[in-house]
Parts: C-alpha cells; sequence; structure tokens
C-alpha cells in the first residue's frame, strides 16, 4: 500500500486500478506492459459502448479528448460519420468522403491517433441504435449541420427508448432539441443554444454540466472533461473522478512552436485544467513555418489546423508568454508536444538554453513523442530513462539516455516522457506523478 502522505504514491495506486502495469527500476517508475494506449479492461465505462456523432464544422477539441478518455475509463468508442446530409456539403464537398471538423480533424481514423481506442468509425447512416450504451454529439456548427436529417433524429430517439444516454456539448445540443429530447429536462448549453434551451428546456444558465433522465448536456469545449466523468457517474454510481483538482497549486508550462502536435496540447491543456493547475502555454519564434506560410502573423500553428491562442478554450483560462519572458519562478513544470516543434525548438536555439535552465532549476520537465530530440539536444537527459516516437533513438542514445518504446510513460526523477498520442492519459498522469513529487 502506498504511503497516505505521498501524494504521487496514491495517485500511482489509481493508476494501477485501472489496469496499467507499473514498475519501479533503479528509482524511475515506468509505465509497461501492452495496455498503454489501449482500452483498459477496467473503468467507470467498462463495457459500455459510445457512439460520438459528428458531423463536418464538429469541435476538433472535444473529438481529441473524447478520443482519449473514452477508452482510457473503459469505454469502447465509435465515430458515427453524419456523412450524406442532405441539404449542404461543407468539407470536403464530396459525397461520402467523411467529415473534418473545425480545424481541420479527421476521425475516420484520427490522423496519429493509432491504437484502437479512437479507430472505430462508420456513417451514422448505418449504425444501429440498439448497439449503444450512449450517443453523445461533439459541438460546433457540426448539430446544426446535422439537425435536419431524419436518420440522425431516428437514431437518437431509439436510443433514447432504448435506455441509452444521449449527450450534447454546446452546438451539439441542437439535435436533441430538434429530436424533441430536452424538453421538460434541465439542460445547459453556450449562446448557440441557449435562447432556444431557454424555451425548450428547463434551462440552467450557469451549469457547466447537467444530466437529467439520461439528457446528458454540457456548456462548451472547456466542460467536456466534466461531461465524462457525468457520464461516468451515470453507469458506475457513486463515481469520484480521482483526477479533478489533483493539480490544485501546481503550475504547468506548454511549449508551443510551430507544427506542435494538435492532439498533444489540445489534450493536456483541458485535463491539466481540470486537474486543477495553472496553465500557461509558453511560445516561441520558429525558424521555419510550414502552415500558414505567413512572416509575422502573431499565431502559432499546430501541424493540423489548431493555433495558439487557442481557438475553443477562453483565454481568460491560460496565459500566452514568450519562453523569452518566462521566469523558472512561474512555472512547476513544463511539457514539450511532438510533431515538428521540438525541431524547431533545436533550430530556434534559445528554447535548449530554457530547457537547461528549468532542469537547473529542477523544474518537472516533459515530453512526449518527438520530444525526446529536444531534451536530448539541450543535454539534460543524461543516464535518464524515457520512452518516445522511435526515431528519436539516436538522438537520446547519443545525449547518454536509455530509451526504451516499450514504455508508454516513464518519470525518473524530474524528467517525464510519454510514447506517442495514443497514451497521452498515460503522459498526462506520469505529469501528474512528476507534479506531485
Amino acid at each position: 500500500m502506498a504511503d497516505k502522505k505521498d501524494p504521487a504514491g496514491d495517485y500511482l495506486e489509481i493508476v494501477k486500478s485501472r489496469g496499467m502495469d507499473i514498475e519501479i527500476r533503479d528509482g524511475a517508475v515506468l509505465w509497461t506492459g501492452a495496455m498503454g494506449g489501449r482500452t483498459k479492461k477496467k473503468g467507470p465505462l467498462a463495457g459500455k459502448k459510445i457512439g460520438c456523432l459528428v458531423a463536418t464544422e464538429f469541435s476538433d477539441f472535444q473529438a481529441y479528448y473524447i478520443a482519449s478518455y473514452i477508452g482510457e475509463l473503459g469505454g469502447s468508442l465509435e465515430f458515427l460519420l453524419v456523412d450524406r446530409v442532405t441539404w449542404k456539403w461543407t468539407r470536403p464537398n464530396i459525397r461520402t468522403k467523411g467529415v473534418v471538423g473545425l480545424w481541420g480533424l479527421t476521425v475516420d481514423p484520427i490522423p496519429v491517433g493509432g491504437g484502437e481506442k479512437a479507430d472505430a468509425s462508420k456513417s451514422a447512416y448505418d449504425a444501429d441504435y440498439k448497439d449503444y450504451d450512449a450517443l453523445i454529439i461533439l459541438g460546433g456548427p457540426s448539430g446544426d449541420i446535422m439537425c435536419t436529417e431524419r436518420e440522425v433524429k431516428e437514431l437518437l430517439v431509439n436510443a433514447y427508448g432504448n435506455g441509452a444516454v444521449i449527450g450534447g456539448i454546446g452546438g451539439g445540443i441542437i439535435p436533441m432539441i430538434t429530436a424533441g429530447l430536452t424538453a421538460g429536462r434541465s439542460c445547459t448549453g453556450n449562446e448557440q443554444v441557449d435562447y432556444i434551451l431557454k424555451v425548450a428546456s428547463d434551462f440552467k444558465k450557469d451549469a457547466g454540466v447537467v444530466m437529467d433522465d439520461r439528457i446528458l448536456t454540457a456548456g462548451d469545449t472547456i466542460n467536456t472533461p466534466e461531461f465524462v466523468s457525468e457520464l461516468c457517474r451515470y453507469f458506475t454510481p457513486g463515481y469520484k473522478d480521482p483526477r479533478k483538482g489533483i493539480l490544485s497549486g501546481k503550475r504547468m508550462m506548454l511549449i508551443a512552436g510551430w507544427d506542435f502536435e494538435d492532439f498533444e496540447i489540445a489534450v493536456p491543456a483541458l485535463e491539466f485544467m481540470h486537474r486543477g493547475a495553472g496553465l500557461m502555454i509558453g511560445t516561441f519564434t520558429g525558424c521555419k513555418r510550414a502552415r500558414p506560410p505567413l512572416l509575422g502573423l502573431d499565431v502559432v500553428q499546430g501541424n493540423f489546423g489548431m493555433s495558439v491562442p487557442l481557438q475553443e478554450i477562453p483565454d481568460s483560462l491560460y496565459k500566452i508568454k514568450d519562453l523569452k519572458d518566462i521566469s523558472m519562478d512561474e512555472i512547476d513544470g513544463l511539457m514539450i508536444p511532438g510533431a515538428f516543434c521540438p525541431w524547431n525548438m533545436i533550430e530556434a536555439g534559445y528554447p535548449l538554453d530554457f530547457l537547461r535552465k528549468a532542469d537547473k532549476a529542477g523544474k518537472m520537465i516533459a515530453y512526449m513523442c518527438h520530444g525526446p530530440n529536444a531534451a536530448a539536444a539541450a543535454g539534460i537527459i543524461k543516464n535518464r530513462k524515457s520512452t518516445g516516437w522511435i526515431s528519436c533513438v539516436p538522438g537520446f542514445e547519443a545525449g547518454g539516455g536509455e530509451f526504451c518504446a516499450d514504455w508508454s510513460a516513464t518519470v525518473d526523477q524530474n524528467i517525464v516522457s510519454g510514447r506517442t498520442t495514443p497514451e497521452l492519459p498515460e503522459f498526462v498522469d506520469a505529469m501528474t506523478v512528476g507534479l506531485l513529487r
């Protein structure tokens, strides 16, 4: 049993309870075994099948989060594509070609998603309502696009009649309103739907998430983690989210340079806020800008279309500063996302100096995917155990570290690593352990 005065050890016991193998080797904590990045066998959603309805212009942030955490909490996720709408093609404008999110994400499957947690998808028109324990509809303008579809309405109504939970976030509530499922029930929602819900429901203006008789509604993207927790509480009465607020008082910084991995900024940002940590995004000017190809633009863009400032999270909830202007007194830990942000850190130079200062100050330094390259170039990984994307092996070993792609996450002294995007929940857990230490 973990010492009750050891919050990091206590949290590791929670991680183990979901079926993860944890080993302590030479003082390092290693996430080992075959379950990394996969749907967990245990959890509040274990044995439940969740269908996620998406039409073009759905919320990318919500899709990334749902893809990471439904499977992490034991549920089986399937994206249901409303891909044959009758009145308007937006992106892509080709019949039967799939759907595209607000910022360019596709979910059939998610690029770089990997694993089996988020790979299942099919046309919503082929879905059988009897197959699902819950149907959830992502926010964004996609709710407006799919609400005209008779098949979507029938799927929602029939699934609800069969005992399923029906949930929507923000604009995703519009099809629920159209199907008559909000009438007489307590609901919440954002400005896309609040003026309708004031008439079509018992509207709860200031509530982030509301569940009433298997009708689950959430205000907006920032409420997505609590939306998932409420779904867990329905299927596992008495469930208490061990992640919520656990990092209260901690200050976390995400490094966002050009061509960062979108997945690896969106999910940690939402999850750190859910865990109570203060959030800062540290930016730097890279040598190369792949997209958009415009110099002088006061924005940093990811590999697929996300940007900093974050499109779906109110800027009042986090800070943005240039790395050059951030002092060690402002943060407890930092995280480097993957894709090509680490290469831009190496070429820019001064972000590596920042890493050296953070290491000397004993700050938690976390990275995943291609992130080990930046840490290795900064010379801070000697004799440390780490995981990441396999292309990082030459650089990491040249820096004197021990690399193993079979681990899904590691904590070795103040260095934390994650393998790839399917292991984001394990990586965020490892960062939590690192910060609690």
